[in-house]
């Protein structure tokens, strides 16, 4: 019985993560896409400073959330191996 209660406390977990992954990858994306507009309005290359730092940001953010990932999912592991020793 208490195995089943475990599954349902992993969802909320495993929704919060997973909104938090997404933010991890649109986030450098949208930076790169606004910084990239600005130094362009500011020196008058549009559209080439944006399309640069837009490409940079959409390979930058899936390598932050794969190795934001592994820490967590790394930290979960660890804590649940945790949890058992103590409650055996």
């Amino acid at each position: 019985m208490a195995d089943k209660r475990d599954k349902w406390r992993d969802i909320p977990w495993a929704l919060a993560t997973s909104a938090q992954g997404g933010l991890m990858v649109a986030l450098p994306v949208m930076g790169g896409l606004a910084l990239g507009y600005w130094l362009d309005m500011r020196f008058g290359t549009l559209p080439w400073v944006t399309l640069a730092l837009t490409l940079i940001g959409g390979m930058l953010g899936p390598v932050v959330l794969y190795r934001w990932v592994m820490i967590v999912v790394e930290r979960r592991m660890k804590d649940e191996r945790q949890g058992k020793e103590k409650s055996e």
